[in-house]
């Protein structure tokens, strides 16, 4: 498994997240598919390298792109870490009528977590 380190991370949510949201709106499916795809390889790593998994979602809550910051709370549902948190970013998401796709997506996400009690990232 491929080693990672915080900035490369941090880097790579910015730069996946900021073309998955071009993608969205341009409804280029495969383009956010392999930009998806990346950085489903990051939180398999998160899986098993918690500690560094909770500094870079850490910062990543706090990012200006909605969808780093989707991601970040869905990881924390997933991985069962600072759900209060996570809760919090997604409604704050869902709510703002401006973030269109991206808060559905975010009050998407909560439902699920809140009807099951958990998140799967991957099947």
């Amino acid at each position: 498994m491929k080693e990672y380190s915080k900035g490369s991370i941090i880097e790579q949510y910015e730069k996946s997240c900021s073309i998955m949201y071009q993608a969205t709106l341009d409804g280029d499916y495969k383009r956010n598919n392999k930009e998806g795809a990346k950085l489903l390889k990051i939180f398999k790593y998160f899986e098993q390298n918690r500690e560094l998994a909770y500094e870079c979602i850490s910062e990543m809550l706090s990012s200006e792109n909605v969808v780093v910051r989707t991601k970040a709370a869905a990881y924390c549902l997933a991985l069962n870490e600072r759900t209060e948190i996570a809760e919090m970013v997604l409604k704050e998401i869902a709510e703002n009528e401006s973030n269109g796709i991206f808060g559905f997506n975010a009050k998407m996400t909560l439902q699920v977590w809140e009807k099951n009690g958990y998140l799967k990232i991957y099947q």
